[in-house]
């Protein structure tokens, strides 16, 4: 992690911020206004989400990477942590957390959800491989997780034990379906599909186990994320940031920034997107009107 990032977003849309010097890592929480204090300074810090509708933030940390609690306005407390195994953070819930860890060997990941409040933990996929990411369906019925090679869905509540695990799609090892996100209806799973020359949005419904298109003819290059409400995607492309209808592809505005845009992610209430671009600076836009707000910490 270098320069400043913004790391997450919450429902009253404070953002998130990582401001690095070093090996060194300020965790600055910037609001609605532009007000901003520091949480906490993190030596080695990776990446960090907020807890759903808490005023905590998960983050992970040091070599192996290890995760740890931190309270708005209290101190950082140790979650999972190992001097012998990675464990890394892949995704967030109300007052839980979904990791990876390599403890049974340093190749082999299992994918793992813990209650932040009590420690109780369930491994919800232990069949190894290098789990690159995954999401959980709004039930937590349903894990999506895409490995190396292939797409797999984890059934946490199968007919029989042979439905635990099943395959939704072999995929390249390069390219292929990546930023997986389940719609709210939790038997919907979106993805971006990457091709040699062009990539599109497309749709699993797990009841047909069948992949639709959502946004099509898009730029090899395109970064894109469904809204966690399912009305919209938001597509980025050098420095435009576009929006789309969701149950049809329909192009409805777009935002032009000052710099390519490096990433972006959605708030929880589905109305703005906050982004960083390559050169370091932070943007706040609503989907609603594309309007551009610029993020600057104080």
């Amino acid at each position: 992690m270098s320069g400043m990032r913004v790391l997450d977003v919450d429902e009253q849309e404070r953002l998130l911020i990582a401001l690095s010097d070093a090996d060194q890592v300020r965790l600055v929480e910037v609001d609605a206004k532009g007000k901003s204090r520091e949480l906490a300074v993190v030596p080695e810090a990776t990446t960090a989400r907020y807890l759903p509708g808490e005023r905590k933030v998960v983050v992970q940390h040091g070599t192996p990477a290890r995760l740890s609690l931190v309270r708005v306005g209290g101190k950082l407390t140790p979650l999972v942590g190992s001097a012998d195994h990675a464990n890394e953070l892949l995704g967030v819930l109300p007052g839980r957390i979904v990791y990876r860890t390599n403890r049974k060997h340093r190749l082999l990941y299992s994918v793992v959800i813990r209650n932040v409040l009590v420690g109780e933990e369930q491994a919800v996929y232990d069949r190894g491989g290098a789990v690159i990411e995954s999401a959980v369906s709004p039930n937590s019925r349903y894990i999506a997780i895409r490995l190396p090679r292939k797409l797999v869905l984890v059934d946490t509540m199968p007919v029989t034990e042979d439905d635990h695990v099943r395959l939704i799609s072999p995929e390249p090892a390069t390219r292929g379906r990546v930023n997986l996100r389940w719609l709210p209806d939790s038997t919907r799973l979106t993805a971006v599909e990457y091709e040699a020359e062009s990539a599109r949005v497309v749709r699993y419904d797990v009841a047909s186990e069948s992949w639709h298109p959502l946004v099509v003819s898009l730029d090899p290059t395109a970064q894109g994320w469904t809204a966690p409400d399912g009305r919209r995607v938001a597509v980025a492309v050098g420095n435009e940031l576009s929006f789309y209808q969701a149950d049809n592809g329909r192009f409805l505005r777009s935002a032009t920034i000052d710099g390519e845009i490096a990433d972006f992610l959605w708030s929880p209430d589905s109305r703005t997107v906050a982004l960083r671009t390559a050169t370091g600076e932070n943007a706040v836009v609503q989907a609603e009107s594309a309007a551009v707000r610029q993020v600057r910490v104080s």
